[in-house]
């Protein structure tokens, strides 16, 4: 045996045969021992995380593994009872002191120690590791030190604020944890923050530490076509001038740009330490994707996360597996697909897919339900979970396997670096050792990955409306030449131009010159106060489609769609499923397929009526204030509006609490005992406090009530 085991294809091999058993021990731990001494620390590493998904092999070699364990620097996976002295120190070296998870102490592997060390010296630092490297659980362990009062966090989603907020709350006796715009602030404070909420905030003051997760989205090209990474550049500009320490995290990045480090004192540190191993297969098919994804999925036992391109395919995907009956039904699923078919429509898919034990995740999804369904899949309930990149970029999950269904993302093909992302969801520190990635396509060909960082390198590519953002004495001499034309010209200013963030001044600067030529037509038209009219609407939907959209966007391809939309929307008061019935009855284009109005309806509420709009609402708002008053007139007002439609025409307070995984609809249930008009804080307060039988509940609403209890 010890012959054939000498290779690393042999000891992959026996390592992953069920036959393997306790009589090959020896010549395994000598095979991996021959890697481990060999200094190739990738090889070795992924031999011992082997060896541990069959740890059982080895029960009667007592720690032997565990000192290969330690020779790798997995320091997690030891049991420090079987170590020697000397390991034993080693293990307690690596100890992060303070900081325990569900009652353990938590201990660092040999990176991991090595950069809380660097950041905990207070040196600055920008790190690219792989996504089982445990690069938020060096976050905890700075907060666990004490030693900072302003700890600045930013995400790139919702669903990210709140796992890390879920995270965080176990330090809620030293931290008050800050997401939304309407909590503020306490003597130490962690905010947990979007880079638009970032921007907006004017309380921040002097940061101690600011984290920025997943960084590479600082890069244009990462840009999602909602200026999102001008928006991510602005924040970090903004904040690292007020930051002592910064820590930039992200997956797979080979470089960052020269004089970064210079500019900022801190150091870049890229590494392939993996704490799980990936392994890629190739499912065989011709002709029918679907049927290759059933008979890949009949043989999976494990959690397994399915990518999907969009999420029209996502939700087709779920069909397929609900009416192939490969999901394991449960009390708990029935239940809450039957609050979701009440609450939204019966025959929405999300909600059948549930009851056939088969989990649906993606941007449409609303929040509270999408964070349920994590829930589920990472707590076994759930096997399979149907995403889109909603769930690959940062959220952790329980995920053994990954099915790639088609590597695309909607009509691009997934490059490199997307792909990597989502290959790294697979396997799960602790729980499942050996990931797999299942592939329908090829995979794409290894790229050199540099994050650009407009804020900083400035280059051609830098958007106008980042360069508005920096001071004069910030920008290189071409910058100052691309922005005099914009500090040059008379038709809006330039402090207006700034207070639009994220939106290209000379879309701006048209559109003021537009108001100008057309004001006397014009004025009882933007002239409004409070609400609009239909008219008014029109007008208002009609330039800010022309001016700042452009194109087809979430479902919307002309003001005058945007204009009936937004009309119907506000007519239902917040009532989502009123407006997916309003959807269902108008719009042709869904055809009378309910999942097809859902899908619309959710996606409007989200993207357009609670996120897009009113930010280019408020930018219009300047604009014609401006404009209107330089020329004697009255100008309108739109911030109740603006502000109505971003809460989704309810009360603050629920919207807040549903990121919090409290649906909106249990939310409105609960008002009499809400102190609403006060602000989330003194909603959470409330809410801590409410004791849940004193309100009319469904024994499921209950349950979601006391989960979201339980976080806060």
């Amino acid at each position: 045996m010890a012959a054939a085991l000498q290779s690393i294809a042999d000891l992959r091999a026996a390592l992953a045969d069920p036959e393997t058993d306790g009589a090959s021990a020896f010549a395994l731990a000598k095979g991996i021992s021959r890697f481990v001494n060999g200094g190739d620390g990738a090889l070795a590493r992924e031999l011992v995380i082997r060896a541990l998904e069959r740890r059982d092999i080895f029960a009667g070699l007592p720690g032997v593994l565990d000192s290969l364990v330690r020779s790798v620097g997995l320091f997690p996976y030891a049991d420090p009872t079987t170590l020697g002295t000397a390991e034993r120190l080693a293990y307690e070296y690596h100890r992060a002191d303070g900081l325990s998870l569900d009652g353990e102490d938590i201990v660092f592997h040999r990176e991991q120690a090595e950069v809380f060390r660097s950041l905990a010296s207070g040196e600055n630092l920008v790190l690219s590791a792989p996504t089982s490297f445990g690069k938020s659980l060096v976050v905890d362990a700075l907060v666990a030190s004490g030693r900072y009062a302003t700890i600045v966090i930013i995400v790139p989603t919702i669903a990210l604020i709140d796992e890390t907020r879920r995270r965080l709350s176990r330090f809620g006796d030293r931290y008050k944890v800050v997401t939304h715009g309407s909590q503020t602030r306490a003597e130490r404070t962690i905010f947990v923050l979007t880079q638009e909420r970032a921007v907006e905030r004017v309380d921040l003051g002097t940061i101690d530490l600011l984290v920025i997760d997943e960084f590479y989205k600082l890069d244009p090209t990462e840009d999602d076509g909602d200026q999102r990474s001008t928006t991510l550049n602005h924040a970090f500009y903004k904040l690292s001038r007020k930051a002592a320490q910064i820590y930039l995290l992200g997956p797979n990045i080979n470089e960052i740009p020269e004089g970064f480090g210079q500019r900022f004192d801190c150091r870049f540190k890229r590494t392939d330490f993996n704490t799980v191993v990936s392994e890629l297969h190739r499912v065989p098919w011709k002709g029918d994707r679907s049927a290759a994804l059933l008979k890949l999925c009949h043989g999976l036992d494990e959690p397994t996360l399915i990518y999907c391109k969009s999420k029209p395919q996502a939700q087709e995907v779920a069909t397929i597996l609900a009416r192939a009956k490969l999901g394991t039904p449960n009390p708990m699923l029935d239940a809450a697909a039957d609050w979701a078919s009440q609450e939204y429509h019966p025959a929405w898919s999300f909600a059948h897919a549930l009851r056939q034990g088969i989990g649906l995740h993606h941007g449409g999804i609303p929040r509270a339900l999408a964070q349920q369904n994590v829930a589920f899949f990472n707590d076994g309930t759930l096997r399979f979970l149907v995403c889109t990149s909603t769930l690959t970029e940062g959220v952790n999950t329980a995920a053994k396997n990954v099915v790639v269904y088609e590597g695309k993302v909607a009509t691009r093909k997934l490059n490199h670096f997307a792909f990597s992302n989502i290959r790294g969801r697979s396997g799960r520190m602790r729980r499942h050792f050996v990931g797999r990635v299942y592939i329908f396509d090829d995979a794409p060909a290894e790229e050199f990955d540099f994050v650009d960082i407009p804020a900083f390198t400035q280059g051609d590519d830098a958007s106008l409306a980042l360069l508005a953002q920096l001071d004069d004495g910030d920008l290189t001499p071409r910058s100052k030449s691309r922005l005099s034309p914009v500090h040059g010209q008379l038709e809006l200013s330039f402090e207006t131009i700034r207070a639009n963030s994220g939106i290209d001044p000379q879309s701006q600067i048209a559109l003021a010159r537009k108001i100008r030529q057309n004001a006397q037509a014009w004025r009882h038209l933007l002239g409004w106060n409070g609400y609009p009219t239909y008219d008014q609407l029109k007008l208002v939907c009609g330039l800010i489609f022309d001016a700042f959209v452009g194109k087809r966007r979430d479902g919307i391809s002309s003001g005058s769609q945007l204009t009936f939309r937004l009309n119907r929307f506000r007519m239902v008061n917040g009532d989502i499923r009123a407006f997916i019935a309003d959807v269902l009855a108008n719009d042709n284009q869904v055809a009378g397929e309910p999942d097809a109005a859902v899908l619309t309806a959710l996606e409007f509420q989200r993207s357009w009526a609670m996120f897009r709009f009113p930010k280019l609402l408020m930018a219009l708002d300047r604009i014609q204030s401006e404009v209107l008053s330089s020329l004697g007139m009255k100008p309108g007002n739109y911030g109740k509006f603006a502000s109505d439609l971003e809460n989704g025409m309810m009360p603050p307070e629920l919207v807040g609490l549903d990121e919090y995984g409290l649906p909106v609809q249990i939310g409105r249930k609960l008002t009499g005992a809400l102190p609403l008009g006060q602000g989330l804080d003194a909603a959470l307060v409330a809410l801590r406090r409410l004791n849940p039988a004193s309100v009319r509940l469904t024994a499921y609403e209950r349950l979601v009530l006391d989960r979201v209890k339980s976080s806060i």
